[in-house]
């Protein structure tokens, strides 16, 4: 039935909404009813900054840090421990998301606002600088929005440019947007008040409000109208949370707990719990309207976290169960090398969460449609391109496109499901002919770059100058087998020169297939070629 036929025969609910704890009569899901759907979107999280393992054990990171909502959610579905960002910057994964696109298909392949930063070398392409704009491609909530659902966005865009329309998520397909714009940063401080332009629908909120809280009281306002409307709701619930800055912005409802921390790394923990606290708000609402089983949640980061600055380097840290524990620069990720930025795993590889919100023991509505094992894990390599695909299935969509102009994601419904792929050794790409920031050979992954993921293999291309030539910084080949060595400190693309040659020509065509653009060497103000084996 409808969620206000249920709501008047329910003795529990008033004025459309249920008491906390009325319990006797829960809203259930017909079978023509859609599930709602949260995108959890949390900005620069790492693979490793939460309390639930993503590797193959525990590790001491997981012990620093305090997020019991996302313990609760991995509970009741499945965590994703091999899976990536399709970009080691926010924007591009952020479109991929949006798309169902790889970012070298769509030329948004930095951070809008980035422009065409360079090195002594190259510098970037002519990319879409301006970001995704209304038209380009038919986005996730304008495909949702035409199958019936309400399409909310809350906190941090940065889709498109500066002035352009693309800025404003209600031009690409979101019915309502609250708490950003074209911005990829809190406004200075995670302290309102903030500029109302650019963060537009939080000014009633008093001074020093902090923004998680904030935003989180937004997110549930809009599913209090959405359940009582009786309309199924996407909502992409994107935190600022725990983006730069970070000292001195630790929630002060948890700050307390990590005074024994050198700093940054007590505000950076803080921003963790206070996050995972908004998670626990939502999944809470979600049960007190009694829709937490009809409603699918997905938790996920734009890249890997930060870890070449900012945080703490070389500070010693010692608690109950941690000893000789050093945070160090490009190792905040560890056993991943790397870090935002960065072509190794560090900068890509992150935390990942499927899962029903309701108990696992009442599921007897949504998961019909896509049933996920409580507590399940799944290995499979997988990448934000198939976020778009995947929801449209879940919602009992498809995305219809020209042959020429498929999809990159692929519906992760049958690895949801306890099954596998057809191809289990899938490629994964990552395009960045980009310098993120400093210069190229500081040796932290962060210049142009190309890489991809199959099987064990993980081939990245580091441009150079662009030009094997002996001159300059000639380009060249990494590989590792992620399989043996997921810190990817043994370069065996010398010793394993046949599946150098094998995978770098699966990645040129798909280059070329992708339109993928190239850096632009400075020498010849031309685009470099394209990486090939020789």
């Amino acid at each position: 039935m409808r969620r206000r036929e249920f709501v008047r025969n329910c003795a529990g609910a008033v004025g459309g909404v249920l008491f906390a704890g009325s319990g006797a009569c829960r809203g259930k899901m017909t079978p023509d009813r859609k599930p709602n759907i949260i995108l959890f979107m949390v900005d620069d999280m790492g693979w490793q900054d939460t309390s639930v393992p993503f590797h193959t054990e525990p590790t001491v990171w997981n012990s620093l840090y305090r997020t019991p909502n996302m313990e609760r959610l991995a509970t009741g579905g499945m965590r994703f421990t091999q899976a990536y960002s399709a970009s080691p910057v926010c924007s591009p994964t952020r479109v991929s998301m949006m798309t169902g696109l790889n970012p070298a298909r769509t030329r948004v392949t930095d951070w809008v606002g980035h422009g065409r930063y360079e090195n002594r070398y190259v510098q970037a392409p002519e990319w879409e600088v301006d970001g995704l704009q209304p038209g380009q491609e038919e986005t996730l909530p304008e495909l949702l929005g035409r199958g019936g659902y309400r399409t909310i966005h809350i906190g941090k865009g940065h889709f498109g440019g500066s002035g352009t329309p693309g800025a404003d998520p209600t031009r690409l397909g979101f019915e309502v947007a609250i708490g950003g714009s074209r911005p990829g940063s809190p406004d200075g401080s995670y302290f309102l008040p903030w500029d109302s332009i650019r963060y537009p629908g939080l000014e009633s909120y008093p001074p020093q409000t902090y923004i998680n809280d904030a935003l989180t009281q937004e997110a549930n306002k809009q599913i209090d109208r959405a359940v009582a409307d009786g309309v199924p709701f996407f909502m992409n619930m994107a935190h600022y949370a725990v983006h730069t800055p970070i000292i001195g912005q630790g929630d002060p409802a948890f700050l307390d707990k990590y005074g024994d921390r050198p700093d940054p790394e007590d505000d950076y923990a803080a921003l963790l719990e206070s996050m995972d606290a908004s998670l626990g708000a939502i999944l809470d609402n979600l049960e007190r309207h009694g829709v937490a089983e009809e409603t699918l949640v997905v938790f996920f980061s734009d890249n890997g976290g930060l870890s070449n600055h900012t945080r703490s380097d070389g500070a010693v840290y010692e608690a109950p169960g941690v000893t000789d524990f050093r945070f160090e620069r490009d190792r905040h990720n560890s056993p991943l090398k790397g870090g935002k930025g960065s072509a190794y795993e560090g900068g890509v590889r992150v935390p990942m969460i499927v899962s029903w919100a309701g108990p696992s023991q009442s599921r007897s509505t949504g998961a019909h449609r896509l049933p996920i094992t409580p507590g399940s894990v799944c290995a499979s390599p997988v990448i934000s391109d198939d976020l778009l695909p995947t929801l449209l299935s879940a919602a009992g969509l498809s995305h219809t496109r020209e042959p020429s102009r498929e999809l990159d994601g692929v519906d992760l419904s049958p690895l949801l499901s306890g099954g596998d792929f057809s191809d289990p050794e899938r490629p994964l790409f990552f395009h960045y002919p980009h310098q993120w920031y400093r210069d190229v050979g500081v040796g932290l992954g962060i210049q142009p770059f190309t890489a991809m993921r199959k099987g064990r293999w993980k081939l990245i291309y580091f441009y150079g100058d662009g030009y094997k030539d002996g001159r300059g910084l000639d380009p060249w080949f990494e590989l590792y087998d992620l399989n043996a060595d997921v810190g990817e400190a043994v370069d065996l693309a010398q010793s394993r020169s046949e599946v150098v040659q094998s995978l770098a020509q699966e990645m040129h065509d798909w280059m070329v297939g992708a339109g993928a653009q190239t850096p632009v060497s400075k020498a010849t103000n031309e685009p470099v070629p394209l990486p090939r084996a020789d």
